[in-house]
């Protein structure tokens, strides 16, 4: 692995390399520019596992608890799904609350008609 990684080329944050102009990069389209996002997710899970992958993360984390707890995992937890409050309930539930229930419900029921409304 060690090799790999020597064999690269040098990069912007190689301190002897000077920064790059933004007018000399080129111009990608809308289309590549959505994509981008993927891509960079493939090469970024593709370094990680270039430099340990989890074994290195773990002992990492087990050496900064803190940082690992407080910095990087509220990053990848997912955030709380809005809960719906609005009280609807649908007629299954109902169903299903009601043959939940220990006592039997005494009513009296009438039968309703068809009626077709076209």
């Amino acid at each position: 692995m060690p090799n790999e990684v020597a064999n690269l080329p040098k990069t912007r944050t190689d301190p002897s390399q000077p920064p790059r102009d933004l007018a000399k990069l080129p111009m990608i389209s809308a289309e590549q520019y959505q994509h981008l996002g993927r891509f960079s997710g493939a090469v970024v899970l593709s370094v990680f596992e270039m430099i340990g992958g989890a074994p290195r993360m773990a002992q990492w984390a087990d050496d900064n608890p803190t940082d690992f707890y407080t910095k990087l995992l509220p990053k990848v937890i997912s955030r709380s799904q809005q809960v719906d409050v609005s009280g609807t309930i649908t007629i299954d539930d109902a169903i299903n609350r009601l043959e939940r229930l220990d006592e039997a419900i005494d009513a009296d029921f009438t039968e309703v008609p068809k009626q077709y409304d076209l």
